[in-house]
This record gives structure tokens, sequence and C-alpha cells, in this order.
């Protein structure tokens, strides 16, 4: 089975809308759509997200459509863990400029997460903006060097170089970053207002 005739196939079988599965899998429903008719192939963070929403595993998903895309990173080593930093976010707002040189013991923290790629890293929320799907405490991975996308939860640096965890939203010609909580305003940008340090792309969940 083709991936896009899958992902349709599962999303409507949970009784979803396009919408609403990509809200779950934090993409936009415009990035499903390209995905099912075969206009976009995922990457594994994607991917990995999309399954999820859907509550399908891996392994289902393979065995169905036998995808191995080249690009997608990690499947191949499925299991494998790698060596997270766990940052401030004041460093966060400075990751261009330490990150290549980043080596174990510059972080108090690391973590172990399957998700791999050049100089990810984690950072622990704070506050209570992007509650309830985020919580204080909670440690989030954060990919640099990918696209984003509208309604993509993304790690941004303001003028002032400080670092904020946001969703990313489009009204028309108008950006946004939107908290999740509804006690907090949406803050409206413009381009050089802000400088996106990458995508959140996994919650890492502790007990």
């Amino acid at each position: 089975m083709r991936v896009g005739d899958f992902i349709k196939e599962r999303r409507l079988k949970a009784g979803l809308s396009a919408k609403e599965a990509a809200k779950r899998a934090g993409v936009s429903d415009a990035h499903i759509l390209y995905i099912e008719k075969e206009k976009r192939k995922p990457t594994f963070d994607v991917l990995v997200r999309i399954l999820n929403a859907l509550g399908v595993s891996m392994e289902e998903f393979l065995k169905e459509t036998g995808y191995m895309e080249a690009n997608v990173e990690a499947i191949g080593a499925a299991g494998r863990l790698f060596k997270i930093p766990v940052v401030s976010w004041v460093t966060a707002g400075r990751w261009k400029e330490v990150c290549d040189a980043f080596e174990p013991g510059d972080a108090d923290e690391w973590i172990d997460s399957d998700v791999k790629g050049k100089s990810v890293f984690a950072l622990r929320v704070t506050g209570d903006s992007m509650e309830p799907e985020f919580k204080e405490g909670e440690i989030i991975i954060v990919t640099p060097h990918v696209d984003v996308n509208p309604n993509d939860f993304i790690v941004v640096k303001n003028k002032d170089g400080e670092a904020t965890f946001k969703q990313l939203k489009k009204y028309g010609t108008k950006w946004v970053l939107h908290p999740l909580n509804s006690r907090y305003p949406d803050l409206e940008v413009r381009r050089g207002d802000f400088t996106i340090i990458g995508r959140v792309v996994k919650k890492e969940k502790r007990y």
C-alpha cells in the first residue's frame, strides 16, 4: 500500500479530519494532505508524529507499506538511542553560536532519545503558557536545520536574544506566536522580529 493511502485510510478509520489529525500530530493539515496525495514524503519525525496521532504502530506501518525511504532517519536502527544535551533557555538563545562546539560535559544533563539529527538539543519547559499539552518541567526535543510550517511547535529567539516556545500560526498574511494556554494572548510578529531556532519534534516523558 502507498504511504499516502495508508495514512488516509487509518485517519478515516480513526474518524479524524485532516485538520484534527494534523493538530494531534503538531503539523499543518496541508502537510497531511500533501502526504496523503503523495506530493510530499514525510521525514522520520513527522511520520512518527502522524502515526502516534492515528494510534498506529511503526511495525504495522512498515508491514502494510514496506516503506524504507532512504531519507527517513533511524528506521534502520530501530531502538537506537542518542545522547542529547538538555540546555538552558539562555543557551538555546545562542544555539547557532555554541552548538558546533558543544561537547559532552558542556551540559549539566543529558538524556537518551531516539531523535537523530544535526545539533539536536533538549529544553525543560518553564511556565504554563503551553499547557495543557506541555507542562512545566517536561522535556522537549528541538531539531534545528529543518523546515517550519504553520501549526508547528517552535523555539524562537526575539531581538533581545531571549528564547521562547510557542506554536507558529498564520492567518492570511499575519504570523502569530500562539500559546496553547488561553490565559495568554497571541503575539503577532513580523519578519525580522524573531529568529527560528528549531522545531519541537518530541516530548520526552519522565516518570
